[in-house]
């Protein structure tokens, strides 16, 4: 028997499944341009040479919790290309940026040295740069919901902006990632982008849309967000990862500093299955619950030993 037509994102919405705690993880992101049509699976089915791909697939194995994605921003090749090499971190995180004419130039790029900050000064920034997730082959959501914001932010100017290829978390299109600090916001619609992109201009979080930073773990990702709102604290560079343990099987304390302050914030939180069962993409066969985080405990206190800015 065929399923009743769904849309994920859709009933992702409709369930007002919370959004914190489910961004995808990663220290370095190798953003490659490449203006064709995606397939499914994306990179293994594109027109790249073979020792081009043999050569990333090498750099994501040699720099730690890398990914790759292809971008784009038309359908038609441009006589300069780029990849971009972001580094994800709480402090001067930055974009390494690449213009090549053929692919085969990447195999003289050193990647790993980009990675590791030691790219040329002149291909170093710390611009912002958004990616939109359109991938529709991978799941529809991200056609339906994804390139419709794609091409308004496109029209509203924000030239920084590139379609992708799957970002993680189909359920929670539109998603949009800003870069370099790898900040995921979900279900993010016309009505919601420029809060968003003002915000990050300003080096602050918008809550109301967001999944985690990139250079945290899910559970980390989730005690930032239970701090952020318990606090008040919105400002990007207001908090400072300082400890993870992990207590229990599905449990957590984390502490963040506030340098300048003195102050430490510190949650316990727990990872469970939800009392819901839904498609966690279009493609599902099967309804399933989602892992969600509970807070279990909030609390203030000092540290003189960290007042640095």
């Amino acid at each position: 028997m065929s399923r009743e037509f769904f849309y994920c994102s859709a009933l992702s919405r409709q369930r007002v499944e919370p959004r914190y705690g489910t961004a995808t993880a990663g220290d370095v992101w190798l953003l490659l341009e490449y203006p064709s049509w995606w397939s499914k699976n994306a990179f293994a089915d594109s027109a790249l040479p073979a020792a081009v791909k043999e050569r990333l697939h090498a750099a994501l194995a040699n720099i730690p919790n890398s990914r790759l994605l292809l971008i784009k921003q038309a359908s038609v090749r441009r006589p300069q290309l780029k990849l971009f090499v972001a580094r994800t971190r709480e402090r001067n995180p930055f974009i390494a940026e690449f213009d090549y004419e053929d692919y085969a130039q990447l195999l003289q790029l050193d990647i790993e040295a980009a990675a590791a900050g030691r790219a040329p000064a002149a291909a170093r920034s710390s611009a912002p740069l958004f990616l939109v997730c359109t991938h529709g082959r991978r799941d529809k959501c991200c056609a339906k919901f994804g390139y419709p914001l794609y091409k308004h932010l496109r029209a509203r100017g924000v030239t920084s902006v590139w379609q992708s290829t799957h970002v993680g978390g189909d359920r929670f299109a539109a998603n949009l990632v800003c870069f370099p600090d790898g900040l995921f916001y979900a279900h993010v619609t016309e009505h919601d982008e420029r809060a968003i992109i003002e915000a990050y201009g300003a080096r602050r979080i918008v809550l109301t849309h967001y999944r985690g930073r990139a250079c945290y773990s899910q559970p980390v990702q989730a005690a930032e967000y239970f701090v952020r709102a318990e606090s008040g604290v919105i400002g990007l560079d207001e908090l400072r990862l300082l400890a993870r343990e992990r207590i229990a099987a599905h449990s957590w304390r984390v502490r963040f500093a506030a340098p300048g302050t003195g102050r430490v914030y510190e949650v316990t939180l727990t990872r469970h299955a939800s009392a819901f069962h839904q498609y966690l993409t279009c493609n599902a066969r099967e309804e399933k619950s989602a892992e969600q985080f509970s807070l279990d405990d909030y609390r203030v206190t000092s540290d003189s030993t960290f007042t640095s800015a």
